[in-house]
This record gives C-alpha cells, sequence and structure tokens, in this order.
C-alpha cells in the first residue's frame, strides 16, 4: 500500500483525535463497516495475498507490516480483501491469523514503554517515542485486546502490553463531539459521559438522539422518537450480581422462549472480551421478528454488567448501529 494511503488515514485520525479534544493517550474507536468492507492492518512483515483462499493457490503480491486493507469476506480462516478505493485495485485472500479486522487504535503523545506482560516489572519489549510529529505511524498502534487497564498492541513482528489506567478521564454529564459511521456514511454525534457509580461502569451516549434515565446500578436510553411509556428502540445497561457465564446462561434461557438465539464472544473497545447473545430470528425458523435483541454480557470483579440492545427490524441500520457504537465506549470501573 503507497505510503499516502497511510498518511491519508492518520489524518482522519488526527482530525477526529481534535474534535475528542486533546489527551495524552487515547483509544481511537474502530471504523466499523465502510461502504466497501472493514478495515484491517497486517500484523506481520510479510503477508502473501493470493487468488484462492488457499495456502497452494498463485501468490499476486506481498504485503507488508501495517499495510491497511478492505475486508470484504471471511471464509474458512482466510480473508478477501481489496488494496484500495478505485474499481481496478488489487484483491485476493490473506491468512486472516496475520490480520486485525476493523481495530480501535492507540495513540500516545508521551514517552510510553510496552512490557512483555502485563506487569510493570515485566521486560520492556519497546518504547513508544513521544509523538513529536503527527504523522509518525509509531504512534498508532492497533488495539488487539483490552483486559482491564491493559491494552494489548501490535508492534513490528510482535505484540506488547502497554499500561492505559482505568477509564477516560471524563466526569458525568461531560459533552464532546465524535465522528461515526451510519450506513456507510460519517455522522458527527453529539455524546455526553455518564458514569454511574452504583453499576460499576462509565460509557458515551448520543444524547440529541436519546434520553437518558437513569437509577443505582442501572442506565437506561431511549429513543426520543418512541412513545416514551412503551418505547421499541432503547439500551438498558445495568449491573449482575451473577457471574458472567450465569448471567449468559439466565438471558439465553429467557431469549430463547421466543427466538432462535446465537451466542458468541466479542471485543469491545472499553470493556474488552465479553459474551454477546443476538435474538434476531423468530422462534423456529419463522423468519424475522419485528424486535431484535443483543445482549452483552461484561465481567466485573465481582458480577458483571448487562447491556441489552432493543430495536425494531426497520432500524436495524440506524439504532442499531447507534447502539454498537455506544457499547464501545463502555468502559467497566471498579
Amino acid at each position: 500500500m503507497k505510503k499516502h494511503a497511510w498518511k491519508t488515514i492518520l489524518l482522519i485520525m488526527i482530525l477526529l483525535t481534535g474534535i475528542l479534544g486533546t489527551a495524552q493517550a487515547e483509544i481511537i474507536p474502530s471504523r466499523g463497516m465502510g461502504q466497501t468492507g472493514l478495515q484491517a492492518s497486517v500484523l506481520c512483515s510479510s503477508l502473501t495475498l493470493r487468488e484462492e483462499p488457499d495456502a497452494a493457490s498463485k501468490a499476486l503480491q506481498t504485503l507488508k507490516y501495517r499495510d491497511l486493507i478492505i475486508v470484504t469476506e471471511q471464509k474458512d480462516g482466510w480473508a478477501r480483501c481489496v488494496l484500495g478505493d478505485a474499481e481496478n485495485s488489487p484483491s485476493g485472500w490473506v491468512n486472516a491469523d496475520y490480520i486485525v479486522i476493523d481495530p480501535a487504535w492507540y495513540r500516545t503523545e508521551t514517552a510510553t514503554p510496552v512490557y512483555a506482560w502485563k506487569d510493570t516489572a515485566a521486560p520492556k519489549v519497546a518504547l513508544l517515542e513521544a509523538n513529536t510529529e503527527f504523522l509518525d505511524p509509531d504512534t498508532y498502534l492497533a488495539v488487539l485486546k483490552k483486559e482491564g487497564e491493559w491494552i494489548l498492541v501490535s508492534l513490528r513482528g510482535a505484540a506488547g502490553w502497554i499500561h492505559a489506567g482505568a477509564g477516560t478521564g471524563r466526569i458525568d454529564g461531560e459533552r464532546f463531539e465524535a465522528v461515526i459511521m451510519i450506513e456507510g456514511m460519517e455522522e458527527t454525534v453529539r455524546y455526553e459521559h455518564i458514569r454511574n457509580e452504583a453499576a460499576g461502569f462509565e460509557m458515551d451516549y448520543d444524547y440529541e438522539q436519546f434520553e437518558r434515565r437513569s437509577e443505582p446500578g442501572l442506565e437506561r436510553f431511549v429513543s426520543r422518537y418512541d412513545d416514551s411509556g412503551h418505547p421499541e428502540n432503547y439500551l438498558e445497561v445495568k449491573y449482575s450480581p451473577e457471574n458472567a457465564d450465569a448471567a449468559a446462561a439466565s438471558v439465553s434461557e429467557t431469549l430463547s422462549k421466543d427466538y432462535d438465539i446465537t451466542r458468541e464472544t466479542v471485543m469491545l473497545d472499553g470493556a474488552g472480551s465479553c459474551i454477546r447473545i443476538n435474538a434476531s430470528e423468530a422462534k423456529g425458523g419463522k423468519g424475522t421478528p419485528d424486535l431484535l435483541q443483543a445482549v452483552y454480557i461484561i465481567p466485573a470483579a465481582d458480577g458483571c454488567i448487562v447491556a441489552a440492545t432493543h430495536y425494531t427490524f426497520e432500524s436495524a441500520e440506524g439504532f442499531g448501529v447507534r447502539f454498537r457504537n455506544m457499547l464501545q465506549t463502555l468502559a467497566v470501573i471498579d
């Protein structure tokens, strides 16, 4: 991939950073689905682009560490991708084990040590230099995993852990702007930060689209376009004393009475690994129901956080996307 293309992406990130405000270090959220697919970054020093999803298939090109590609399809451990947005851009298949798809990005403006494992006494595998040039790609690292106060980032030919500290530093009620993708288009969203100590989490919500209804241990974000007494499009986030597996079993049992459900492990930018239960098919394969639900169960120190999204089939590309972006900002607090 040409160098100027990488700098273009970084320029977009810098503009976004300007919107979010100045910080010594921050996580820039993943971009989500664009018009052609999901952005991905190459993790290894040399990766072969092949004609078919097969290691014996014809080699078309060699990609380098941190080259950016667009993933359009995934199949049996392979990812179909294109190398640009022009109509004649090269395309092919790469081994998906050596790329990170739709990553969040860690950005630092200060000298930051990277450790071999999650311990500040562990050997340092790298030292990130202060960001003296905004277009320096070494200050933007793909996030592979987030666990509590630690972030696993991609380094050249390796990976390492950064101690990032807990939370975002924003206070309850603080407002700011960000840019998200809705149906392939960029949209400026006005967020308000919420911090619910009783429930043990903090997150951002789109205050122009949703009304916040707050209780101890519970936050509900209801669409301003719905009947306030009987809303259909809303997100409810609450604390549960059950561990994540027990809570997931309870949620699955309840939803499976009316839905054919699926369960998977997903990553949230702020909270890390969690369980997601999707209820988007009517019981017995009877088609798509009018109301869709997706429930996220996020482990916490003495229980879990349960975040349930409810939205109509017609609003899946609107409210569904907004809810997912809001949940990417959720972080567990002690």
